[in-house]
């Protein structure tokens, strides 16, 4: 990226950490004076919360991203002695964004939770790529939607499958939406919305600690879907 690209980049990731911390103070603010309805407190809190969480989430692309751009991958490149249970994974990361996609009314929803298929790797590495992916598709999603997540092991190649299928704004499948800076066009019109790095830092991951690939498409109608193969998939 040149200097511009930089700046706006930086500019833009402020915001994104600014504008929720200072919802959460705002509602602590008015926790403290008493001014919330006693019938609205825990609403406002699970809000906070998840500004909070959302925070939390930034903060740690840039940590990923800081650690790839510095050459110290080390500890992700160490991540394959542990093991994520997908099922698991996705519910983890689908419940930070439950008040985002009341508020955009898109649903989430997981097909077959029970089979527990699962890959080596660091389940939190792999938790940061849903919970961006989660992100996109709540953040981007047609209301009334729903986003539908399915995982399997494909039999001929061990491969596990994992896609994120839903109605959302539109993309040119000539796009390189997994480049560092890129942000859907309604993201453009808000300072505020989409940091350009969640994609990148998916396909990092994917990439490097799990040797996988991942891969996102749009059709003409309207549906968005995003497609994660990770090798040597297996049953817990």
């Amino acid at each position: 990226m040149d200097n511009k690209e930089t700046l706006f980049l930086i500019q833009n990731i402020t915001h994104q950490a600014i504008n929720p911390m200072s919802g959460v103070i705002g509602t602590l603010d008015n926790l403290i004076s008493d001014v919330i309805p006693e019938h609205k407190k825990a609403q406002r809190l699970a809000r906070a919360r998840a500004q909070l969480e959302y925070t939390v989430s930034l903060i740690r692309n840039l940590s990923y991203f800081a650690e790839y751009a510095s050459g110290n991958t080390e500890s992700i490149s160490n991540s394959s002695i542990k093991t994520t249970v997908i099922p698991q994974a996705i519910i983890e990361s689908a419940q930070f964004f439950q008040e985002q996609g009341v508020n955009s009314k898109v649903k989430v929803e997981l097909e077959d939770r029970n089979t527990q298929n699962c890959v080596k790797g660091d389940p939190n590495l792999l938790k940061q790529v849903f919970m961006n992916l989660i992100d996109n598709g709540v953040k981007y999603g047609k209301a009334g939607s729903t986003l539908t997540i399915k995982n399997w092991i494909q039999k001929k190649t061990d491969n596990l499958i994992i896609t994120f299928e839903g109605q959302s704004e539109a993309f040119s499948n000539e796009d390189d939406i997994f480049a560092i800076g890129y942000r859907a066009k309604s993201a453009k019109e808000r300072t505020s919305s989409g940091s350009g790095l969640g994609l990148h830092i998916c396909k990092l991951i994917v990439e490097n600690a799990f040797q996988g690939t991942i891969d996102g498409s749009h059709s003409s109608s309207g549906i968005t879907k995003f497609e994660i193969r990770i090798p040597n998939g297996f049953l817990k």
